[in-house]
């Protein structure tokens, strides 16, 4: 299974065009069966943003879930999942802190063939000191170590982190695997002409078994952001048991969806 991680700065490309057909390309040229994007949204100059995800999906063949963040002038912003396989289940985490820019972590539930994943996409802050109490939050009990989790999980984002050493990428490997650094290919993915720092990452769970990891860098890539994707390929492991049906929960901060949920849904 390939797995691809973006940051699409808004799906505005170097040259200040919002194209969602130059995202949709460099999806497909990745081969990408599950992909993570952040920064989804509109700005308000083409109506079909005003879906941003669903106009994503319907240009790639994709199922899609979207966590909303905020909206940025009207027209919705956050973090999408695209993914070739059903998605039974959504949940949005709030990871906001206060006087600073809107952050989220969107969860989908994954069932691929007999197996299912649990599949995390996130995007932490600027500051560092926003980013510990967002990690901090990410791996408390209510998320990636919420009692319930039962399939194999996978962490992508935009972490924000220039350092590997730094400290919000040293407790995540405390609970999950960098698939970079498993793969020994940490490149860099920022900015995407000139890239030189690695602020785009993917931490994978025991069940979850790293074949490789690189950094999709093309012309398109070049162009359709400021970030260039990861893509990681990952094979499950068949000792991993099956989970129990998705059921809601009520929580701060967090809102739940069982089943892909719809254009309207979203739209309301």
């Amino acid at each position: 299974m390939k797995i691809m991680s973006w940051n699409v700065h808004g799906m505005r490309g170097r040259d200040g065009r919002s194209d969602p057909e130059r995202v949709a390309i460099v999806i497909e040229e990745t081969g990408a069966d599950v992909a993570g994007l952040q920064e989804v949204g509109a700005l308000g100059r083409h109506r079909e943003l005003l879906d941003p995800a669903g106009t994503l999906a319907q240009l790639t063949g994709l199922t899609q879930a979207f966590g909303l963040t905020e909206l940025r002038g009207g027209y919705p912003y956050g973090n999408c999942i695209l993914s070739r396989f059903p998605i039974s289940a959504t949940r949005s985490y709030d990871l906001s802190v206060e006087g600073r820019e809107k952050r989220g972590c969107l969860r989908a539930d994954i069932n691929p063939s007999a197996f299912a994943l649990h599949f995390f996409n996130c995007h932490l802050g600027l500051n560092r000191h926003e980013r510990r109490r967002q990690a901090a939050q990410l791996l408390s009990a209510d998320i990636l170590r919420d009692a319930a989790l039962c399939y194999p999980l996978v962490l992508v984002g935009d972490f924000n982190a220039w350092s590997s050493r730094s400290a919000v990428p040293r407790w995540i490997r405390k609970e999950l695997a960098d698939a970079a650094l498993v793969a020994r290919s940490a490149g860099a993915t920022f900015p995407a002409m000139f890239p030189v720092l690695r602020l785009d990452r993917a931490y994978v769970g025991p069940a979850v078994r790293v074949l490789g990891c690189t950094v999709h860098d093309s012309t398109f890539a070049r162009l359709a952001s400021d970030h260039l994707p990861i893509v990681m390929e990952i094979e499950l492991e068949t000792a991993a048991r099956c989970p129990p049906t998705a059921r809601p929960i009520a929580a701060q901060g967090v809102t739940t969806e069982i089943g892909a949920p719809s254009v309207g849904e979203l739209n309301r």
